[in-house]
């Protein structure tokens, strides 16, 4: 009797294999797969990026908008044809006809001051936020202390500091990608990104009279001609 409680004891531990759980199995729990990125995100960043090569090109070229003196000048298009920063990122986006209406239309306009129109649309849709927007635009918006000096010094200071001004707004643009998106992302009515499309007025009443800070007219030292004796 002992013998027979003794083997079916034997039989029941032998039919009961331990549970084994797959290594791959936990290996695969125990990995987090990255969240995907949604769709008008991922294309706001390809957007993003596109502005700031662009930018970046534009600030290598060191050609903007100027006045008769040859002083930068911060308006939207200057009388040559030069666009101002923001100007000619949106022209490269394929937006000739909203470029030439903001110029027609208020060719001083700041576009902090525009929350509505195609123009808003666009600046909506190209993965920047509208503090970053205004840095780049505000390059242009340039300042000295004046003192008589000769001209071509004077250039080449003004030149000098919107230039530093655009290589600061492109390293802010590329460091604060990530947060910057997630704000843009926020601006995308009904998470979509609209479309910048010009069916008549593009600036809001608002903006109309926005205008960039009167900048002080600089005072050239001019250096009379010396004649020295035995000089025809």
């Amino acid at each position: 009797m002992k013998t027979l409680i003794l083997m079916t004891t034997i039989l029941a531990a032998c039919s009961h294999s331990p549970t084994v759980t797959s290594t791959k199995h936990v290996a695969n729990a125990s990995v987090t797969q990255p969240a995907a990125i949604p769709a008008p995100t991922a294309e706001l960043a390809g957007r993003r990026a596109q502005l700031i090569g662009w930018l970046h090109d534009y600030q290598v070229a060191g050609v903007y908008p100027s006045d008769a003196l040859g002083m930068p000048r911060s308006v939207f298009v200057d009388e040559k044809g030069v666009r101002c920063p923001m100007a000619e990122l949106i022209w490269r986006s394929g937006h000739t006809d909203l470029v030439e209406a903001v110029a027609k239309e208020n060719n001083e306009v700041r576009l902090a001051d525009v929350k509505d129109g195609p123009l808003w649309d666009w600046m909506v849709g190209s993965g920047l936020t509208v503090d970053e927007i205004a840095m780049v635009q505000g390059a242009m918006e340039w300042s000295m202390n004046w003192q008589e000096r000769e001209t071509e010094m004077i250039l080449a200071e003004s030149r000098g500091q919107v230039r530093g001004r655009l290589e600061v707004a492109e390293r802010a643009l590329r460091d604060g990608t990530a947060r910057s998106l997630e704000v843009a992302a926020t601006r995308l009515p009904n998470g979509r990104i609209p479309v910048a499309k010009v069916t008549g007025a593009v600036l809001p009443v608002a903006a109309l009279k926005s205008k960039a800070p009167v900048a002080a007219t600089p005072v050239a030292r001019i250096y009379p001609r010396v004649r020295f004796s035995g000089a025809n």
